[in-house]
């Protein structure tokens, strides 16, 4: 029987301190996404991914979000902007984009967050 995973806001040890890395994005307007992924869970069979992520400043559009994905920041900001919708979320606050979503994910400083993925 699997045991709980704690999930640490500064990522398994050294994590922060660990050089960016290019990361993957939709259709990029604006920035270069650059940053770190680390998942604490995965579980391939469900297409579930559970972890932390971080990223420099950077703004891309999407057609179709890919997944659904629930997100808590830790640190920093996003705002989402989608025909009729606009919100920003900040530090505390905990957000979840629905697969499919259509509009544009604005990060103007570096983030932080916990997600769950589920693909």
């Amino acid at each position: 029987m699997p045991d709980p995973i704690r999930f640490s806001p500064t990522g398994p040890e050294g994590w922060l301190a660990a050089p960016d890395q290019p990361l993957d994005y939709a259709e990029l307007l604006k920035g270069l996404p650059m940053g770190l992924d680390h998942a604490y869970f995965t579980r391939p069979e469900a297409a579930l991914k559970a972890g932390i992520w971080r990223s420099g400043p950077y703004t891309e559009r999407y057609e179709d979000y890919p997944v659904d994905e629930f997100m808590i920041v830790l640190d920093g900001e996003v705002t989402l902007e989608g025909d009729g919708f606009r919100d920003t979320y900040r530090k505390g606050d905990a957000f979840f984009v629905p697969k499919g979503f259509r509009g544009v994910w604005n990060q103007p400083v570096a983030m932080l967050k916990f997600y769950v993925i589920i693909g």
